[in-house]
């Protein structure tokens, strides 16, 4: 169950702080780098015809939306190797990945303010979410089989007072919609003597207009052979909301006061 922390230069030519804990047959760890930077860093490399992008690059190929957040973190990167072969992982990447390039955007005038802001997005108006909303509930391998369940989160297990073994807050994405609000992307991981337990929560809130939130909580008992995951889509409008503007700055505070527009209950099972 030891703890060790790391300092090297990826690929990718970032440098990244790790720390990783081992829990049963999981091997736990997290990445921490910088921001994706807004430009191509070489174009001596970006223009081969080859695999050797640098992390602008790779998400110009790789992602169909026309801009970026504001802030990505490309290195940001919580992984779970279980000692089967099966991994889960959240990463930024593939969380982009499932912004809509079809949904109905939110037309409100910061809309036009963050088109204005961002030459060449305008003709990409009607096919572009510029809110980044996301239903991403992490990257598993292969190996690893979605069922249906019934069973819920113990809530009350996390309530309880246990020794902290890991723990870490990770921002995959953030952009702040031009100063009108923000739209966020984290993962928090926390190790317990007897359990770990995922919150992966994209928050939006668009000022005066909406808030939405999208949760993945996942759960994993030592002795059990399985991993609970649990999806949760909540949505108002402003005006809905019988609670002051002020208490909706962050996302503690006004996520339970949301109605749940949808709710997923799975098992992911490792082969």
């Amino acid at each position: 169950m030891l703890c060790t922390e790391t300092e090297q230069i990826d690929s990718g030519r970032y440098k990244t702080n790790s720390q990783s804990i081992q829990f049963g047959p999981w091997d736990i760890s997290y990445d921490v780098s910088c921001i994706l930077p807004s430009v191509c860093s070489t174009k001596v490399v970006c223009e081969r015809d080859d695999d050797q992008f640098c992390q602008f690059c790779i998400y110009c190929k790789d992602l169909s939306i026309p801009h970026f957040p504001d802030m990505v973190f490309p290195k940001n990167v919580l992984k779970l190797t279980h000692s089967s072969g099966g991994v889960i992982q959240f990463n930024p990447l593939d969380a982009l990945k499932r912004v809509s390039c079809r949904i109905d955007a939110i037309e409100v005038s910061c809309s036009e303010a963050w088109l204005e802001s961002r030459p060449g997005a305008e003709k990409q108006k009607k096919t572009f979410d510029w809110t980044f909303s996301t239903d991403y509930k992490g990257t598993l391998s292969n190996n690893i089989v979605v069922e249906h369940t019934e069973e819920p989160i113990d809530f009350e297990l996390l309530k309880k007072k246990d020794q902290i073994l890991f723990y870490h807050d990770l921002t995959l994405f953030e952009d702040e919609l031009h100063d009108h609000g923000v739209s966020k992307l984290s993962v928090k991981i926390r190790v317990m003597p007897s359990y770990w337990y995922i919150l992966l929560r994209y928050f939006l809130r668009v000022d005066d207009v909406m808030v939405r939130s999208h949760e993945t909580r996942m759960l994993h008992k030592l002795e059990s052979n399985y991993v609970l995951r649990e999806f949760t889509a909540k949505e108002a409008k402003a005006q809905d909301l019988n609670i002051p503007m002020t208490r909706m700055k962050e996302a503690d505070d006004v996520i339970p006061f949301l109605p749940v527009k949808e709710q997923i209950r799975e098992k992911l099972v490792i082969c």
